[in-house]
């Protein structure tokens, strides 16, 4: 062992502690630095979207989303969208988080790493040179020379351009930026692109780039994005086909694995597919083989059974399970993957944790008198953190109420919702939760329904933001929710459509049981214009949706099988549940879900079985 005062094993001459010892040093701090970093990051990600924000994101974003999702896959798109709106549209949410990182931290250089990034850049560049992780760019704008993290593997050359959202990086010497999710790289040969967001920018007459990006950045990525490499241009047709079969795997399996796709991907474009392997569906099975066994995917098949789905012997599939191992550990490991912001949604009948959040605030303050905004801001820091103690029956049953909603254990959540309704039978939620224990449950319904209507304020411009009016929409969607599960078509849409009426925003999702309902009642051109009039979320509930209409009008047509492949593309579990007529289950309490996965497909499913 080499002490601090001996000669360094260097050879430079100088003692261990000022040669390498100090080096390792400033290694293992500049290690510490970046994991605080990336947990200031992660830290934003887990906390937003908020619903609230999810629902500003698409109604900013409107109908340009489609032209992003012609040019962009899902998770690009989502990411570009997150940039977009966090790091320019709303960038006051980003700055907040960042002071709360930064007085949360104990380190003065994590404090000056995210000063710089208090203001995101939007680079726009011409690739110079690129070196390890690193690649210098030219501005085309200002024609600065920067420095630029760039993903590994990176697909972009010499010549290329980049486009998207950095962070400045103050422990760099050079001007060096981080990047975040909405990187696009294109071809030297598409200059053309560059050349029209460039008139874009002089046409707009904006006083500056910042105030031109701040007005167009969505406009330009839809513009850059005109030559977007897909995926059919980097791979040979029998490459695309086992991508697809592991695709299809996975969705026979009910589960859902970026990681193990982005894994295969990797393999197949950095390897290709092994020369002499007689099935090539083999390396497919030792791709789930080694998602299963590394704790990648969960263990749904075993061995016998993947290797009998695709019809290969499992000493091939051992074999193959063997290679994607070796490339995992040499390989993918050791990259840090750069994780694209994939935006859930929530659907569910409960209240969510926000909104007793929202209502402890709202409690505590009106226990208080307030003069003005500045008195506002000053209770809000004081009660944040404070737990609210109920001083009546009233205030305490509600309280249990939302506990009820939040808890994940069934028995707790019967405990508190006993508690509750004992404390004030006329609670709204507390009826609500009760009744799913109840047989004659169109009483309490009724019930609840009769005092919400006594309690509701419409004089708000957002009858959803008024907390006490959330109890009585709830009640609503919820008989409406149970009318459809009896198939009582009609009683649930005028439920649905009431709810509409009070609370266009639908802040609970109710478009898309109402369209179900629509399409059951035969009411086709109405179930069009409601999806037409909230086609900001034209997503995979809606191109089901369209499927149904089709069918309904004509089971054969080339249009009904159209329909069908374009909801397929956008989840692809739906028609596996559909094709093994699987029993629709009840829609969810809570339950966030992404797009394209088994959890979106069992909602969807829920509102299409009993339909069609």
């Amino acid at each position: 062992m080499t002490r601090r005062n001996d000669p360094c094993p260097c050879n430079s001459g100088k003692k261990y502690k000022a040669c390498c010892l100090k080096k390792e040093n400033i290694i293992s701090i500049d290690e510490e630095l970046n994991k605080d970093l990336e947990q200031v990051l992660l830290n934003f990600f887990h906390a937003h979207p908020t619903k609230k924000e999810t629902n500003e994101i698409y109604e900013w974003i409107g109908d340009r989303e489609e032209y992003l999702s012609d040019r962009f896959d899902n998770d690009k798109v989502s990411a570009i969208m997150g940039d977009c709106y966090y790091f320019n549209h709303r960038v006051d949410i980003w700055q907040m988080h960042l002071e709360r990182e930064s007085a949360k931290s104990k380190r003065p250089r994590v404090q000056t790493v995210l000063e710089g990034w208090m203001n995101p850049n939007i680079i726009l560049g011409t690739i110079l040179q690129i070196s390890n992780n690193s690649a210098e760019v030219v501005d085309v704008f200002s024609e600065e020379k920067v420095m630029i993290e760039i993903p590994n593997p990176f697909e972009g050359g010499v010549g290329d351009f980049i486009f998207g959202h950095f962070l400045l990086d103050s422990r760099q010497q050079e001007r060096y930026y981080k990047l975040l999710n909405s990187l696009i790289v294109f071809p030297a040969k598409d200059e053309a692109l560059v050349e029209r967001v460039k008139a874009l920018y002089t046409n707009s007459k904006s006083e500056s780039v910042l105030d031109f990006y701040n007005k167009y950045i969505i406009e330009c990525y839809v513009i850059l994005g005109d030559k977007e490499t897909s995926i059919e241009e980097l791979f040979s047709e029998e490459e695309l086909e086992l991508i697809s079969i592991l695709h299809s795997s996975l969705v026979e399996m009910d589960i859902k694995s970026d990681k193990l796709m982005y894994i295969f991907i990797e393999y197949i474009q950095r390897k290709g597919i092994p020369k002499g392997i007689k099935k090539p569906t083999a390396l497919v099975a030792g791709a789930l083989q080694f998602g299963m066994l590394n704790s990648i995917i969960s263990y749904i098949w075993t061995k016998k059974e993947i290797s009998s789905f695709l019809e290969v012997s499992t000493t091939t599939a051992n074999k193959y399970e063997e290679l994607f191992k070796e490339f995992y550990e040499h390989e993918i490991s050791k990259e840090e993957l750069t994780q694209n912001t994939v935006f859930a949604f929530e659907v569910g009948t409960d209240a969510n944790l926000v909104e007793f959040s929202n209502w402890k605030m709202g409690m505590h303050l009106s226990k208080v008198s307030i003069k003005n905004e500045k008195e506002m801001s000053r209770y809000i820091d004081i009660y944040k953190d404070k737990e609210f103690n109920p001083v009546n029956d009233k205030e305490a049953s509600q309280k249990y109420a939302y506990e009820a909603y939040i808890s994940r254990d069934l028995i707790e959540r019967e405990r508190l919702t006993s508690l509750a309704f004992e404390l004030d039978p006329q609670n709204i939620d507390a009826i609500l939760l009760k009744v799913d224990n109840e047989k004659e449950r169109s009483v309490f319904f009724e019930e609840a329904i009769s005092i919400g209507e006594k309690q509701f304020d419409p004089n708000f411009e957002s009858v959803w933001g008024y907390l006490p009016n959330r109890p009585y929409l709830r009640a609503l969607f919820k008989y409406g929710l149970w009318c459809f599960e009896q198939k009582m078509f009609k009683e649930a849409f005028n439920l649905f459509n009431k709810i509409l009426q009070l609370n266009p925003s639908d802040n609970q999702g109710v478009r898309y049981p109402s369209v179900a309902t629509l399409i059951a009642l035969n009411r086709l051109e109405e179930a069009e214009s409601l999806m037409s009039h909230y086609q900001d979320s034209d997503n995979a509930f809606f191109s089901w949706f369209r499927w149904a209409i089709e069918k309904k009008k004509s089971f054969f047509s080339k249009e009904t099988q159209d329909a069908y492949d374009l909801a397929s593309e956008d989840n692809a579990y739906v028609a596996n549940y559909y094709r093994l007529k699987l029993p629709a289950l009840a829609y969810p309490h809570s339950r966030a879900i992404t797009p394209d996965s088994p959890e979106e497909g069992k909602v969807i499913w829920t509102l299409l079985q009993p339909i069609i």
